[in-house]
């Protein structure tokens, strides 16, 4: 009986070591191009994208709070997606919900996929590991209810759809 007890503590000690790392580390981005391709971006490789930082004040943070990550755009270039192959991107959180943005509504630096908040990567429980974000204090367009949508965190697949 000594030795199963002795067994089990070690396997949870093993386990919960192998679990604490596995969840320690951000999930990866699903990203489908229009040709249907399937890229998976860790952490990793969404950092050796061209990156984007701006300070902003949100609705759901307090004061302002420093994003930075990859632009949408750098993004949707990076899986091989050319000017003009596209015509909306569809965003999909960890827990289902779906928002799309019409390509021309995306430009060179927003929304950006932010993958840290004031240098931090964000955990699950934190809107992480990825969250759409705008630079909100930048101009009233940015200020929309269909922009608030649109910031969409958890962020689990990036769908690119002709």
């Amino acid at each position: 009986m000594m030795i199963r007890t002795h067994a089990t503590a070690v396997a949870a000690t093993v386990f919960s070591m192998l679990a604490g790392t596995a969840f320690a580390q951000p999930l990866a981005l699903r990203v489908t191009g229009p040709d249907l391709a399937v890229v998976e971006l860790d952490l990793a490789a969404l950092d050796a994208l061209p990156q984007e930082e701006f300070v902003t004040g949100t609705i759901w943070t307090d004061g302002e709070t420093r994003f930075s990550g990859v632009p949408l755009a750098a993004l949707i270039e990076s899986v091989g997606t050319e000017s003009g192959e596209a015509e909306q991107v569809e965003l999909v959180a960890l827990n289902d919900y779906r928002i799309e943005i019409p390509i021309d509504e995306i430009d060179a630096t927003s929304p950006m996929v932010a993958t840290r908040v004031n240098g931090e990567t964000m955990q699950v429980r934190d809107k992480g590991p990825y969250w759409l974000v705008y630079p909100y204090d930048r101009g009233a367009q940015y200020r929309t209810e269909a922009t608030f949508a649109r910031s969409i965190w958890q962020l689990a697949q990036v769908n690119i759809a002709r």
